[in-house]
């Protein structure tokens, strides 16, 4: 009985593994048919009306999951919709992402954007697939000088190894421009384990400032205290990132 529970857990495992792949592939298809169509679209007529421009973004970051890299871009669809990709990399592992934009909140004084996004990532020091799933959301408040970002991402580890945990990882911050160069405020972090033996594995709060490099450039620095530190432990902690946009 032993025997056939396993046979069926691998099965069950492989049928997962298989869905998800498959949803993969049918979202990245729909991606690139709507883009395609949209193309089609624009070039009929006489005159082609000249097309919006794709933004794009590069980001490097320091913090306890080591130094690695984020390459993004936006391609603009209609009213203010946009279909966004990015990638992570952290050493062997790799992850990418691809989601909608679109704006809750658009008027003269600020604007609400929601970004929801799903991502799959690969270890690849090992040739055994997709690692992970990420689903996620990004939340986005420019208001004049008042900046929000929010992110919420989950970690989806137990689709390809029922071993694993799955995780929720929570980023928010509010910062105010004190000029053109430097704004400041606060941030908090969070990260949860789901299932058993999951928990509050990381709590942490603090400051921010994000200061000017340059036309289009960033370097953010975070410092803030951990609630969840081991014994003998300062708490305190952080991350530091350079953004580069055009």
């Amino acid at each position: 009985m032993k025997g056939h529970l396993v046979h069926y857990s691998q099965i069950s495992n492989n049928i997962f593994q298989g869905i998800a792949i498959v949803v993969l592939i049918c979202i990245i298809s729909i991606a690139n048919f709507s883009t395609a169509f949209a193309d089609s679209h624009e070039m009929e007529g006489e005159k082609a009306e000249e097309k919006p421009k794709i933004t794009g973004w590069f980001q490097i970051d320091v913090d306890s999951l080591g130094t690695y890299f984020l390459v993004g871009a936006s391609h603009p669809l209609s009213g203010g919709i946009s279909f966004d990709s990015n990638i992570y990399v952290n050493d062997h592992l790799g992850e990418f992402d691809m989601g909608v934009s679109f704006p809750v909140i658009a008027n003269d004084s600020m604007a609400l954007l929601l970004t929801p996004m799903l991502g799959v990532g690969f270890d690849y020091t090992t040739p055994d697939g997709p690692y992970a799933l990420y689903p996620q959301i990004f939340a986005i408040l420019p208001a004049g000088k008042i900046f929000g970002f929010h992110w919420t991402i989950s970690t989806v580890k137990t689709l390809f190894d029922s071993e694993s945990l799955d995780e929720l990882y929570n980023r928010t911050y509010l910062t105010y421009a004190l000029n053109d160069t430097v704004a400041v405020g606060p941030q908090f972090e969070s990260v949860m384990g789901i299932g058993e033996g999951g928990g509050l594995w990381a709590l942490n709060f603090g400051g921010r400032v994000n200061i000017g490099y340059g036309e289009n450039n960033t370097l953010g620095i975070y410092v803030g205290y951990e609630t969840k530190k081991g014994e003998g432990e300062t708490g305190l902690t952080g991350r530091m990132n350079f953004t580069r946009r055009w």
